[in-house]
C-alpha cells in the first residue's frame, strides 16, 4: 500500500516510534515490579529462615 501524501509517512513513522516507545516503557514496567516481588519473596523467605533456627 502506498501513501501518495509524504506527510502520511512521517505520521505512520511517527506513530511505529510511539507504540515502540509505549511497549518499551511497558516491558521494563513489568520487569522492575517483577523483580521486586522477587525480592519481597526473597526477603521473607529469609526472615522466614531466621526465625526457624
Amino acid at each position: 500500500m502506498s501513501n501518495s501524501n509524504p506527510n502520511d509517512t512521517k505520521l505512520e513513522q511517527q506513530r511505529s516510534e510511539s507504540a515502540t516507545a509505549a511497549l518499551k516503557g511497558q516491558t521494563e514496567n513489568s520487569h522492575i515490579e517483577d523483580s521486586e516481588a522477587a525480592a519481597d519473596r526473597i526477603a521473607d523467605n529469609v526472615k522466614n529462615a531466621k526465625k526457624d533456627k
